[in-house]
């Protein structure tokens, strides 16, 4: 009985062996496969974890395209992969980085090319915005051969701010490579690739803002300096201080003193205020009260003016740019109402349109441009005139400010000409620019 027991344990024990063997092997193959799971996850979230930290140095769009090439898809162990961003203008999808035979040489493709928005595999996912897995290519008549032909293909859009910008392509030479695991890691790139592009454009567009109102306020230093020169040019200058010689010499000491005085006055305010973009009312309308004043000793031809301020507008909180309308006070007298016989006037009138906006309004009862026109000489061009509309188009430029200006031609019921109004509609300015 005993030896009957003994020589059945005999009989088992070569299967309880294999038993234990296979145990083991299994075992060990759900190690090993668990392993290589957890060092697959491991290295592709190491992947994301250097490409969400890896841009800091990293300034322009292509720098982050080449980084995602070279040290994301490289990671991931990819036969190739090329990345595209979108030409709006043209509708067409530009090779921008590429990792494997696409890349030779350091940040360069080979024989890069375009693909139009809508062809091929690519255009249709950047049209459609769904990204794709192509298992055999040899099937899909939208396929395009680039360097060479592969057989399976996965295609992932990058989106910013709900559009299609650029597409992350690769091909492999197996059919049936491309996974859901691989669709999933290109999604998560694409993502991370799509915030980084974001933030990397809004800093461009920053830079270039930048860049764009350091030119405006430079080009506007420029514009004070001419405007300066033009107001207080040798001609103007000569003609006054002759004015006040020949008043001097004919014994005429009062209107030699008032010329005097405002000349100086004027000179003072137009040099004090030469650096400052806008100035107060009050101050605008005693600078062209100077300059008015001497324009009135100037000629031969006396006319009256008026400046005049509707109740409810404060001079001292309502800024302006400085002898901005100099130019059109200058017209007007010299083209308008010294062309004209009999009494000549002049009037300037402040009122206020809406609660951020003036209105001046320059009125003369000369002769009206078409005249003005025929007796002003031939190829004249009026150089004030001409830097004032320059610097109104810097002003709206750079300090997104109403400037509006209309010029109408007045005509009495038989059509005869009655003079030129001028209007000007200011925004609301700063009291130093």
């Amino acid at each position: 009985m005993r030896d009957a027991q003994h020589c059945h344990i005999l009989l088992l024990m070569p299967v309880v062996y294999y038993i234990v063997l296979i145990t083991a092997l299994l075992l060990s193959a759900w190690l090993y496969r668990q392993m290589m799971l957890y060092r697959r996850k491991y290295r592709e979230e190491a992947t994301f974890n250097y490409f969400t930290t890896s841009l800091f140095g990293k300034n322009t769009v292509d720098d982050i395209l080449w980084d995602v090439a070279k040290n994301c898809i490289s990671q991931l162990r990819l036969e190739d992969c090329v990345i595209y961003l979108l030409d709006e203008e043209r509708q067409v999808l530009v090779q921008k980085a590429a990792y494997g035979p696409k890349n030779p040489v350091r940040f360069e493709i080979r024989d890069p090319i375009e693909i139009p928005l809508g062809r091929g595999i690519v255009g249709a996912v950047a049209l459609h915005g769904r990204a794709e897995i192509v298992g055999d290519t040899s099937l899909d008549q939208r396929y395009i051969v680039d360097d060479e032909r592969r057989y399976s293909e996965i295609t992932i859009p990058i989106y910013y701010a709900n559009k299609v910008i650029g597409i992350i392509d690769s091909e492999h030479s197996r059919k049936y490579f491309y996974t859901g695991r691989h669709l999933s890691m290109l999604e998560k790139i694409a993502a991370i690739c799509s915030s980084k592009i974001g933030r990397t454009l809004i800093e461009e567009k920053a830079r270039r803002q930048e860049q764009e109102v350091q030119l405006l306020h430079k080009q506007l230093a420029e514009f004070r300096l001419v405007t300066l020169k033009s107001q207080m040019n040798p001609h103007f200058l000569f003609n006054c201080l002759n004015g006040i010689y020949h008043c001097i010499l004919s014994s005429e000491i009062d209107k030699a003193s008032a010329y005097l005085s405002n000349f100086a006055k004027l000179l003072r305010m137009v040099l004090l205020h030469s650096e400052k973009n806008f100035i107060s009312l009050r101050e605008e309308v005693e600078l062209l009260g100077h300059y008015l004043r001497i324009e009135a000793l100037r000629t031969s031809k006396p006319f009256e003016f008026s400046i005049l301020i509707d109740e409810g507008i404060d001079p001292d909180t309502h800024h302006v740019p400085g002898m901005l309308i100099q130019p059109f006070l200058e017209n007007a007298i010299w083209h308008g109402l010294m062309n004209k016989d009999g009494n000549r006037k002049l009037q300037i009138h402040w009122r206020r349109l809406k609660e951020e906006v003036l209105l001046c309004e320059i009125l003369d009862n000369g002769v009206g441009r078409d005249q003005a026109l025929r007796k002003r000489e031939e190829g004249h061009v009026s150089k004030g005139m001409s830097l004032c509309m320059e610097r109104v188009d810097l002003y709206k430029a750079l300090f997104n400010t109403t400037f509006n200006i209309h010029i109408h031609d007045l005509y009495d019921e038989d059509g005869v000409p009655q003079g030129t109004k001028v209007n000007i509609a200011f925004g609301a300015g700063r009291e130093n620019g």
